[in-house]
């Protein structure tokens, strides 16, 4: 069983990286780092019970996301959404400006975009938290998000785990971006 997780887990990995090198070249994510973050993404959406999960790093030169990691998403919405403008990216830019994790309980019921609900609805997500992760110095780094099929109350340990979850990946961005160099 474990070995064929290891197996799909490969084969993902090298899928995104095709992804990668088509979505911008300059910015590498080393096998290891990359194997780490996908094993650490599934391991956080199957303790909190969620249904997908995404990891994505920024790079402030374009001031695009690009997703790192991802846990059940289908081909098309990961090529889709392989690469974001930052301010295209609802929960994460609010993330980002309250310098907090986002939590929106019910996407049906929230003041979001609408392409946001759309979205949210040919997958089947009704639940989003988002976590903005941040540098030592400040500077955004990438996001982490955890995504439902149903509407979901976050509790108050739920929410205190999101900083321990940024710890961790602010760890695997900063070893990834030591790899970049500019465009």
């Amino acid at each position: 069983m474990f070995e064929q997780l290891l197996a799909e887990a490969r084969n993902e990995l090298s899928w995104l990286e095709n992804i990668w090198s088509r979505t911008c070249p300059h910015l590498t994510v080393p096998a290891s780092i990359g194997t780490e973050a996908e094993t650490y993404l599934d391991h956080v959406v199957m303790v909190r019970h969620a249904n997908f999960g995404s990891l994505q790093a920024f790079d402030a030169a374009e001031g695009n996301l690009y997703l790192i990691a991802h846990h059940n998403f289908d081909r098309a919405s990961v090529e889709q959404f392989a690469r974001v403008k930052k301010r295209d990216a609802a929960p994460c830019e609010e993330a980002h400006n309250l310098q907090a994790s986002a939590f929106i309980e019910d996407i049906e019921e929230a003041d979001v975009f609408p392409t946001l609900k759309n979205w949210a609805r040919r997958i089947g997500i009704r639940a989003i938290q988002t976590t903005s992760i941040f540098d030592h110095s400040g500077r955004l780094i990438g996001a982490f998000s955890t995504y439902y099929a149903n509407p979901h109350s976050f509790s108050g340990e739920e929410r205190e785990a999101t900083s321990v979850s940024s710890q961790q990946f602010r760890s695997l961005l900063i070893a990834m971006q030591r790899t970049w160099h500019p465009c």
